[in-house]
């Protein structure tokens, strides 16, 4: 049986037993507080919509957007939420606005030739040292990540570390140079996009469950503060890892190293300066929301500078503003998958399911001190996510159960949520055990250097420090 034929029959399958959410009798469950939580029917009919998203999502039996317009649509079918309010949900909120700005950028950068020419630039003051060049790679996987998102910084760094092994005839599947290589290529981008919520949609959609569910505004640098220790506490571990596991071959690299100089040392086009000066204001923007929302008496949202850094960008290139580009720079399926997210999210907070699946899920974990908490959060979630290739679509299931739990409830203030809601946000991103798990890693592993056998063994022993990093930031750093 073809692997989508086994997709549709799992998915088959699972619907039929979800459909007893429906009709089936589920017990009360006690809240901390001593409270009963029984579901209602609008609580089942949200359950059930959210279910289908995703299993869907996770078997890929259908498109991940088409999952997500259907998902919505059962929302009013189902009585669990009215058409508008479900709409409204998805569409009004400001993380769609910030995803457009972040496309556009992101498009911008690599259309223009900058992010492959600071990518070169790195690698070609390598040298001949293969561990170096697997340290590089990695870190600057990364760094693209935090500005332009894991899917972009991917697609930028994984045919560089393919020109690295082809230059040097390094053979698919049998090099361990080849799987320490193409591997950093694909975590990479997926411990930077930890750092900023620019990494990721799914940083995005906790951002934006959190104003909405909780009225906790998490401003761009408030992430930065404990996303960027916990990326960087990473990298190490993850380099570490990957060169012990997989011992580099000690082959000469300078080859190829030599011929990327040259391209990389030519001065900046007019387009590429172009978007050096959207990218900064957009981060201009970003880092001083504080000051500006002091000067103007207004709430500066993450997705303004995202809005007018893109704005920038485009005005200032070559020829002026060409909409075709800009058209082709936004991603309408990533957008409806969001948009659809936060309408199921919405209607799991506002129904009973939320606190019911809550604390089915995770009030065991919610009375323990913080560093075991956000440790086992982190971890736990890490491993969840080997189910979905959607990071947005496991930021939308767990993230309105997780602040459902906590939002509202007696001396729970907006540090307490933020503190929680972090380390499973985060988590979110990394996608560093099953190949199959992210479309970074994805993207790196047809390639053919590496099995999933050898990314899962890797995955599982990063788990551990990849865990205490977010735990450890998400602690000392949130108060």
């Amino acid at each position: 049986m073809s692997g989508k034929k086994s997709s549709i029959l799992v998915a088959a399958i699972g619907l039929a037993l979800l459909s007893l959410v429906l009709f089936a009798p589920l017990p009360a469950v006690s809240t901390p507080s001593g409270d009963e939580v029984e579901l209602d029917w609008r609580g089942r009919a949200s359950l059930f919509a959210l279910g289908f998203a995703a299993l869907l999502w996770a078997t890929e039996a259908l498109p991940v957007a088409f999952t997500g317009l259907v998902a919505v649509a059962l929302l009013p079918l189902l009585g669990a939420m009215q058409w508008d309010q479900a709409v409204r949900a998805g569409l009004t909120s400001d993380v769609i606005p910030f995803l457009v700005g972040i496309m556009i950028i992101s498009g911008a950068i690599a259309s223009s030739g900058l992010a492959d020419r600071m990518s070169r630039a790195i690698a070609a003051r390598v040298g001949n040292h293969p561990k170096t060049a697997v340290f590089i790679l990695l870190v600057t996987g990364a760094a693209l990540s935090m500005c332009i998102g894991n899917l972009s910084a991917a697609a930028v760094i994984i045919p560089l570390g393919l020109a690295l092994l082809e230059a040097n005839r390094v053979p698919k599947g049998r090099s361990n140079l080849g799987k320490a290589v193409m591997i950093a290529c694909a975590w990479g981008p997926l411990i930077g996009a930890v750092a900023t919520p620019a990494g990721s949609t799914s940083n995005v959609v906790a951002m934006g469950f959190l104003s909405e569910l909780s009225a906790v505004d998490i401003s761009f640098l408030q992430w930065m503060t404990v996303g960027l220790p916990a990326a960087l506490l990473m990298i190490i571990p993850a380099w570490a890892i990957l060169v012990t596991m997989f011992p580099p071959e000690p082959d000469a690299l300078g080859a190829l190293m030599a011929a990327e100089r040259t391209d990389a040392d030519r001065s900046l086009t007019r387009d590429e300066w172009s978007v050096v000066a959207g990218t900064a204001a957009m981060w201009g923007i970003w880092l001083g929301a504080g000051n500006l929302e002091r000067a103007t008496g207004m709430r500066v949202s993450p997705s303004l500078g995202a809005i007018l850094g893109a704005l920038v960008a485009l005005s200032l290139r070559t020829g002026g503003v060409k909409w075709a580009d800009v058209e082709s720079s936004l991603g309408m399926g990533t957008i409806i998958t969001v948009a659809s997210g936060l309408s199921l999210g919405s209607a799991i907070h506002g129904s009973t399911a939320g606190r019911w699946l809550a604390n089915i899920l995770f009030s065991p974990i919610i009375g323990m001190p913080l560093f075991p908490r956000a440790l086992l959060l982190s971890a736990s979630i890490c491993l969840l996510k080997t189910m979905f290739s959607s990071n947005t679509a496991t930021a939308a299931i767990l993230m309105p159960v997780l602040i459902s739990l906590v939002a509202g409830q007696p001396g729970q203030d907006s540090s307490a949520v933020w503190q929680l809601v972090a380390p499973a946000a985060m988590a979110t991103s990394l996608s560093t055990i099953l190949a199959t798990s992210s479309p970074t890693s994805l993207l790196a592993y047809r390639a053919g250097y590496f099995t999933t056998a050898d990314m899962a063994r890797a995955g599982l022993i990063f788990l551990i420090p990849a865990s205490v990093s977010l735990a450890a930031a998400c602690v000392l750093l949130i108060h």
